[in-house]
């Protein structure tokens, strides 16, 4: 068994830093400061939450492994996801049991393209 090298005492000299961006310097005057336009701060596009899930009450259901299992497949066999085929279990029994819905909510946008 070969032994392996030791670890570098210190990783300062593999570490780059980047010298600090000098401050805008202040306008003279008030006047000059009132037609000097204010930058807007930069708004990050990030995920975030989808309207979906703003709109939705998220609920959580434990699928024993065969039959979860049994059902992706089933969904992939139809070309549908499994979300929409319990959604389609849910509806078909609060029908039966005379509950008032709506189960689903709807979209924001269009569907998804899917691919292949």
């Amino acid at each position: 068994m070969s032994k392996r090298s030791a670890a570098p005492v210190s990783y300062a000299a593999s570490l780059m830093v980047e010298p600090p961006q000098p401050a805008p310097a202040a306008p003279a005057s008030p006047l000059a400061a009132a037609r000097t336009p204010v930058a807007e701060p930069e708004v990050v596009q990030g995920r975030g939450r989808r309207p979906l899930e703003d709109a939705a009450d998220p609920s959580v259901l434990y699928l024993h492994p065969t039959g979860k299992k049994a059902l992706r497949l089933y969904a992939v066999e139809k070309g549908v996801k499994v979300h929409d085929l319990l959604l389609e279990a849910v509806e078909a029994w609060a029908a039966e049991k005379g509950l008032v819905g709506p189960w689903r909510v709807p979209s924001a946008g269009p569907p998804r393209r899917r691919r292949g």
